[in-house]
């Protein structure tokens, strides 16, 4: 009964997934990340719009 219970939570869980990921992508269809800089690990200054066509995959991470 267990296993049952968690495939279907799982599968409740990707339908919801769906239905917001169709809801996102509406949202931000067009629209264009604003532009930030930031320096590298090298200490030079780095815009978003210097990968613009390009895909960009942005980690942020934070200590408290």
């Amino acid at each position: 009964m267990k296993r049952t219970t968690i495939l279907l939570v799982m599968a409740g869980l990707v339908a919801l997934g769906g239905c917001m990921e169709s809801r996102y992508r509406a949202y931000w269809k067009n629209k264009a990340a604003p532009d930030f800089q930031l320096k590298d690990l090298s200490g030079q200054s780095v815009r978003l719009s210097d990968f613009r066509g390009k895909p960009v995959l942005l980690a942020f991470w934070a200590h408290g």
